[in-house]
């Protein structure tokens, strides 16, 4: 009987029977090889595998297969680039404790940071760092003067009430 294996790109996985491969969703370009094969190839090269294979549309002309797939949390960048600073936690604590408005939206930009970089968007991502560091200070003054606006209407209603009684 013959076992079958197949490939990510990074881990191996098998042995499988054909019948535990159609459980596996393979696509015509996940990489196969069992025994009698001597190396790896694509699974559309494989008669028996055909039927097994994802209806998945073929790469557009001129792009490579490799290049439209994309794995998520891959640094895509050289040099093991780390991304810009997200300013998640600050922009929560600022929403949480100081405004409301002006924290989400540091939110939802701190939100974007990791998603442009890892995408391969660096210009994209330190835009959004620095647009969630803006939102998140923003939030913070604001809720600040608040306070003090309102420590200070306190301050005087209080010295009015005890003028008067």
């Amino acid at each position: 009987m013959k076992k079958y294996f197949y490939t990510d790109g990074i881990t191996n996985f098998g042995p499988f029977t054909l019948e535990e491969l159609t459980e596996k969703r393979i696509s015509r370009d996940t990489m196969v090889w069992f025994q009698e094969l001597g190396e790896w190839k694509h699974a559309d090269t494989i008669p028996e595998l055909k039927e097994l294979i994802i209806l998945a549309p073929p790469p557009p002309p001129g792009v490579k297969a490799a290049s439209v797939a994309t794995t998520p949390n891959k640094n895509p960048f050289p040099g093991g680039l780390k991304p810009p600073k997200t300013w998640l936690v600050e922009s929560i604590l600022a929403t949480l404790l100081c405004c409301l408005p002006f924290g989400i939206v540091g939110i939802i930009y701190a939100s974007k940071v990791e998603t442009r970089f890892y995408a391969g968007d660096l210009v994209g991502a330190v835009k959004a760092s620095s647009s969630a560091e803006t939102w998140t200070l923003v939030s913070f003054f604001f809720g600040i003067f608040g306070f003090f606006i309102f420590l200070g209407i306190a301050i005087f209603g209080t010295s009015l009430a005890f003028l008067f009684s």
